[in-house]
C-alpha cells in the first residue's frame, strides 16, 4: 500500500495563526505531519481563526463529530470530540476536543490537526484477509471481534500509511498495513504495574471488608456500593488466570457476559478474612470508588458504576500489577490484577493503597478518553508530537557506531527520536490519584506522602516530591523536568530484540545486557533500545519496546506535587508557591477535568500540560490553584506554548 507525505496548500483552511505545542517546550518537538492546537478563550484571536477551520473542514466532512457531550462541571457547557478523515476513514490520533460555552461559543480547542493527507483508502486485503494472516502468522493469536477498524496511520517520518487497527489475544493493539500485512506499529495494552466483615491486611491494620453470603461462606463481592466490586482469586493456577484475562476476548463473547463464575470469587468461610492479598485488594478498591465519588463525582471507573472485576494472588515471577482494558477481562470491561513479591524473608502481596489506586485510575483514563473519543485504545502517544530530530550517528558504550540508514526512522539522515509520552500521562495520572486517594483516606489510616509504594517492604516505587533522588539505573535518576526526558532512536524494519535468558520482557526499567536474541515478530515502528537524555547517547537496554513511559511520568507528577506543596525544581530553579492542604482538593479537580473531559486521545507531555491549564482556567479563574498549576507545569520544563504565524509540516 503506498504511503504519502503531507503536503499543505495557501488555501488550506490549516495556514492559520495558532499556538504549536513545540513552542511549549521550547524545542522542535514536532517533525512533520501534525499541528498540534492548544487554543484557549483567552486567545480570542486565534480561537476565532481556528474555529472557523474547524467549522469549514467538518461542512466538508474532512472532521467529524464523534461525541458531543454535556459538561459534568459546568451546565449548560458542551464538550466535543472531532476526528480527522480522508474519504471517511479516520486519521488515527488526529482529532479536535472543543469546549462550548452556553451561547455556543468555542471557549477552547485542544488536539492534533494534519494536513490534506493523499492517499488512496481502498485496502489491497480485507478486513477478513488480514485477521487470517495476522492469526496464522502469530502463533493462531486471536483477533478481537474479528473486525479490524481500518485507519490512516502518521509515521515517523511525516508520512501515512493505510492500515488495520486490531486488538489481540496476546494483550497489545496492532496497526498492520492494510497492503500486505505487516506490523506498522504495536501498543501494549495492559498498564503494569451485601454482608460488612472484615480481616488484616498485611501490616496487620484490620480493614472492613463489604462481602456477600453464599451457601458455604462469604465471598468478595461488594453490592453495597453502586458499582458492584469483585474479587477474584486466581490461587496462582495460570490457566484459571489465562481464562479470566482473555477467555472473554477468545470467546469473542457480547460485552458483560460472564466468563468467570462463583468458584473464582473470593471466599472466606466466617467473614473474618485471613488472606492479605484480598482483604487489601478488595477493602481498597472500595476506598478508591469513595474518592472517585466524593472528589470528582465519578461513578465507578467507566462514570457508569461498571461491575470492577480485580484478581489477586497472581505470580508475575516478581512484584508486579497490571490493568488490563477492554477487551480484555472476565467480562471484556477490563480488569485489575495484583500480583506478590516473595524473597528468602517470605512473600507480600503487591496491593498496598496507592498500587490499588494506581492500577484503577488507569481504567478511569481508559473509560473516560476512549468513551469521549471513540478510540479503542484510550490514551495513545501523539506521534509527531512526542517526537523530534536527533542526531546524525551516536556511538553506544561499548564503542559501535550507527548511522542513520534503512534500519532507522530518518529524516535527512539524522535518527528520529521519541518516547511513549502519552503512556507517559497515563502514568503520572495513575501515580497522582495513587497518591490523592492516601491523602483523602488519611483520618482512616492510610499513608499520606509522595512516594509510590512506600506501604511496601520492596521498592517499585517513584517519588513525586523530588524525582530525581531515585536512580532508573546507575547514574540516571528519574526526570523531573521535560529537558530531562528518555527518549529512544525510533527503529524501523528491525526484529524485535528480547532478553536472554528470559524472563526479563517485563522488567521495569528493562535491564541493560549485550546478549540478545530475535524473536519471530517484526514490528516496523519501534523504540529502539538506544536511550538519550537532552538529544546525546545515553545508555542501551537489553531489548526493544519500551517507550520510558514509568520513567518520564515523574516530569507531570512531580507538577502535581509542586501545584500543592511548592518548592523549587532542581533542574530549572524554577520556584513554585502551592496551594497547600486547603487547595490540594482544587488542585486535584483540576488535573481529573483535564483528564476526563478535555485531553485529546492522542497526547504527549506538552498535549497534558495544556489541558491541565485549561482547567484551571475552568475552575479556578484567577484563583490560586491556576496561579500555583500554570507556576509548577513551567517549573518542570512545560511553559505555556507560544503563537507561530503559519502552520506547517515542517519545524
Amino acid at each position: 500500500m503506498p504511503r504519502t507525505t503531507p503536503r499543505w496548500t495557501l488555501s488550506s483552511a490549516l495556514v492559520l495563526a495558532t499556538i504549536a505545542i513545540a513552542a511549549a517546550a521550547g524545542e522542535a518537538a514536532q517533525l512533520r505531519g501534525g499541528v498540534s492546537l492548544a487554543v484557549g478563550h483567552r486567545n480570542v484571536d486565534g480561537l476565532g481563526r481556528w474555529d472557523t477551520a474547524i467549522d469549514r473542514m467538518t461542512r466538508t466532512g474532512d472532521l467529524v463529530v464523534t461525541t458531543r457531550l454535556r459538561d459534568r462541571e459546568f451546565p449548560g457547557r458542551t464538550l466535543e470530540y472531532l476526528i480527522q478523515t480522508v474519504d471517511g476513514v479516520p486519521v488515527h490520533g488526529s482529532a479536535i476536543s472543543r469546549q462550548l460555552d452556553v451561547d455556543g461559543v468555542t471557549r477552547s480547542l485542544l488536539g492534533t490537526l494534519h494536513p490534506p493527507i493523499d492517499i488512496n483508502t481502498t485496502p489491497a486485503l480485507s478486513a477478513a484477509e488480514i485477521v487470517h494472516l495476522l492469526e496464522y502468522t502469530h502463533n493462531k493469536r486471536i483477533v478481537a471481534g474479528r473486525q479490524p477498524a481500518l485507519v490512516v496511520l502518521p509515521l515517523p517520518d511525516g508520512t501515512y500509511a493505510l492500515s488495520y487497527r486490531l486488538a489481540m489475544s496476546d494483550g497489545r493493539f496492532y496497526f498492520a498495513d492494510a497492503g500486505n500485512g505487516r506490523i506498522l506499529r504495536a501498543v501494549d495494552a495492559f498498564r503494569r504495574q451485601s454482608a460488612v466483615g472484615s480481616g488484616n491486611d498485611y501490616r496487620g491494620l484490620r480493614k472492613k471488608l463489604s462481602t456477600t453470603r453464599d451457601g458455604t461462606g462469604f465471598l468478595a463481592h461488594d453490592r453495597l456500593r453502586p458499582a458492584e466490586i469483585v474479587t477474584l482469586d486466581a490461587r496462582f493456577n495460570f490457566h484459571r488466570l489465562d481464562r479470566l484475562i482473555t477467555g472473554h476476548f477468545i470467546d469473542d463473547l457480547p460485552a458483560v457476559s460472564p466468563v468467570w463464575n462463583a468458584n473464582d470469587v473470593a471466599v472466606d468461610a466466617d467473614n473474618d478474612w485471613d488472606d492479605p492479598a484480598v482483604v487489601e485488594a478488595h477493602a481498597y478498591t472500595g476506598w478508591t470508588y469513595d474518592y472517585l465519588y466524593a472528589r470528582h463525582g465519578w461513578q465507578g471507573l467507566d462514570g457508569a458504576n461498571g461491575r470492577i472485576l480485580s484478581i489477586v494472588n497472581v505470580d508475575f515471577g516478581g512484584p508486579n500489577a497490571l490493568a488490563a482494558p477492554p477487551p480484555f477481562g472476565p467480562e471484556g470491561t477490563g480488569v485489575y490484577v495484583y500480583g506478590r513479591a516473595s524473597d528468602e524473608a517470605g512473600e507480600e502481596p503487591v496491593t498496598s493503597l496507592d498500587i490499588v489506586a494506581h492500577e484503577l485510575m488507569h481504567g478511569v483514563t481508559h473509560f473516560s478518553v476512549s468513551r469521549r473519543t471513540g478510540n479503542p485504545l484510550g490514551l495513545d502517544t501523539d506521534i509527531p508530537a512526542s517526537t523530534r530530530l536527533g542526531p546524525e550517528s551516536f556511538t553506544d558504550e561499548n564503542g559501535n557506531t550507527f548511522t542513520c540508514d534503512d534500519g532507522w526512522w530518518c529524516i535527512d539522515g539524522r535518527f528520529v527520536l521519541g518516547s511513549a509520552q502519552g503512556s507517559a500521562v497515563n502514568e503520572a495520572y495513575s501515580d497522582i490519584v495513587g497518591k490523592s486517594v492516601g491523602f483523602f483516606h488519611e483520618d482512616a489510616g492510610a499513608t499520606a506522602n509522595y512516594h509510590t509504594g512506600s506501604d511496601q517492604t520492596f521498592d517499585l516505587g517513584r517519588s513525586l516530591a523530588n524525582p530525581g533522588s531515585i536512580n532508573i539505573l546507575d547514574g540516571f535518576p528519574y526526570p523531573d523536568a521535560y529537558q530531562n526526558r528518555y527518549e529512544f532512536a525510533v527503529a524501523r524494519l528491525t526484529t524485535t530484540d528480547v532478553c536472554n535468558p528470559p524472563p526479563c520482557e517485563d522488567a521495569d526499567p528493562p535491564p541493560r545486557i549485550d546478549a540478545v536474541e530475535e524473536e519471530e515478530d517484526e514490528v516496523e515502528q519501534e523504540y529502539s533500545r538506544f536511550v538519550f537524555v537532552n538529544g546525546r547517547f545515553a545508555f542501551s537496554l537489553g531489548q526493544y519496546g519500551y517507550g520510558g513511559e514509568h520513567w518520564n511520568s515523574t516530569i507531570l507528577s512531580h507538577a502535581f506535587y509542586l501545584a500543592i506543596e511548592g518548592g523549587t525544581n532542581r533542574t530549572t530553579g524554577l520556584s513554585v508557591q502551592g496551594v497547600g492542604d486547603a487547595g490540594r482538593a482544587e488542585v486535584e479537580r483540576i488535573f481529573f477535568r483535564a483528564m476526563t473531559d478535555l485531553m485529546p486521545a492522542a497526547t504527549s507531555l506538552p498535549h497534558a500540560a495544556e489541558a491541565i491549564r485549561q482547567a484551571a482556567a475552568d475552575l479556578s479563574p484567577g484563583g490560586e490553584a491556576q496561579r500555583a498549576v500554570a507556576q509548577a507545569l513551567i517549573a518542570v520544563g512545560l511553559p505555556p506554548a507560544q503563537p507561530v504565524t503559519e502552520a506547517s509540516p515542517a519545524r
